[in-house]
């Protein structure tokens, strides 16, 4: 599939990902790309300008939700386990891309606990956003593949994009387009969701392997 959107490409473009509110992406708003910020696959900023309370009608403080628990470790059902050649920028973003959206709700308690696995791709800076607790569970096409007892499989096709930069010595970037196929119980099966994800990578020397260091999306279904 060839796409053109060289602007996803461009540093102030890229975010990190965050699972939350449906298998395919998270509810936070996005916020500048940094390797310690959180931002959703899918969610756009609202463009609409905020209003100012008046004293009055002041909003009191928010409270806050508790983080979701931890799912249990273990393989899930829909990931075929394979070795990953860390010198390939190719091996390491689609096994990081595949990891984050493979979900197994026999193990799984939210979309984090994918997240959490794709964390072995990552820099250790991006790893420890990614394994972040968060306060939101995984939605409704969560609820739809917990409902079915089930798990999801994942479809990769790479996109060549004319903006994407040249591999560099320490530095790489690979997109995809992600699709999740839920499967359940009673041969239950349904598409969940199809999106672009654009894989950004680095290393410190040619002996070392491709990390991930941050991520960002576009599309989402």
């Amino acid at each position: 599939m060839r796409v053109r959107n060289a602007a996803r490409w461009g540093v102030g473009a890229a975010v990190l990902v965050a699972v939350g509110t449906g298998c395919g992406g998270p509810a936070p708003a996005p916020t500048p790309a940094t390797e310690t910020s959180v931002s959703s696959p899918s969610a756009a900023p609202s463009s609409a300008a905020p209003s100012t309370p008046s004293p009055r009608s002041a909003p009191g403080p928010v409270p806050s939700n508790p983080p979701i628990p931890a799912g249990t470790l273990g393989q899930p059902r829909g990931r075929v386990a394979v070795p990953v050649d860390g010198q390939s920028p190719d091996g390491v973003a689609g096994a990081f891309a595949a990891a984050t959206f493979t979900y197994d709700t026999a193990l799984d308690r939210s979309p984090y606990d994918a997240q959490v696995r794709s964390a072995v791709y990552a820099t250790p800076a991006f790893a420890a956003v990614l394994k972040q607790p968060l306060a939101q569970g995984g939605g409704a096409q969560w609820n739809t593949l917990a409902a079915h007892h089930g798990f999801t499989t994942v479809a990769l096709t790479e996109n060549h994009d004319d903006g994407r930069p040249p591999d560099q010595l320490g530095a790489a970037a690979r997109a995809y387009t992600v699709a999740t196929t839920g499967h359940g119980d009673n041969g239950w099966s349904a598409p969940l969701d199809s999106q672009t994800m654009y894989v950004f990578l680095t290393r410190t020397g040619t002996a070392t392997p491709w990390q991930v260091s941050r991520v960002s999306f576009s599309g989402g279904s």
